[in-house]
């Protein structure tokens, strides 16, 4: 989807001065990992209960196996953050892969709802890269217009914040 080299990679820029905006929010929301959580629990429980009942043929090696899977994606949903730091005049951005923009790349950002901004409308569609970061249940965020015909739509708590910080709009 995005050219090779749509951002820089994360571990290629030295971090030398003290952070001025870190924010780190969970992939899903407090209330849908608990609630996907319980399912999950819920349904494993089950199994291992069928495996006692002889006429539904569940084998104690099926159980294990759900087990198992239902709590590697437990596990994987409370340990996967969104995190996003400005410093030294670069955006570091970290979902399962991390990026770094330099200052220097942003040409323009936009606040706001992110079924707004998420497409920055007005710059046209042709042959524009667009990437979203976006968490269930944050409704607000940050859309940066980079150099080289990129879009990178970050969903943040305090989206004003991280917008401060950024440099004025080029041209």
């Amino acid at each position: 989807m995005f050219s090779q080299g749509f951002l820089i990679k994360y571990d290629r820029i030295p971090a030398r001065m003290a952070k001025v905006f870190e924010e780190a929010q969970d992939v899903l929301p407090r209330d849908a990992f608990l609630i996907m959580a319980s399912a999950l629990t819920a349904t494993a429980a089950f199994m291992l209960v069928c495996c006692f009942i002889e006429p539904l043929g569940v084998r104690p090696w099926m159980a294990a196996v759900a087990a198992t899977v239902f709590a590697a994606a437990i596990v994987f949903c409370k340990a996967v953050k969104l995190r996003v730091s400005v410093e030294d005049g670069v955006i570091r951005v970290r979902l399962l892969k991390g990026y770094a923009i330099p200052f220097g790349e942003v040409i323009d950002h936009r606040v706001g709802d992110m079924d707004e901004i998420r497409n920055y409308s007005g710059w046209g569609t042709k042959k524009v890269s667009y990437k979203n970061l976006v968490c269930a249940g944050c409704d607000r965020g940050v859309s940066l217009k980079l150099t080289g015909r990129r879009v990178l739509t970050i969903s943040l708590r305090d989206p004003e914040g991280f917008a401060s910080i950024l440099p004025p709009a080029q041209g």
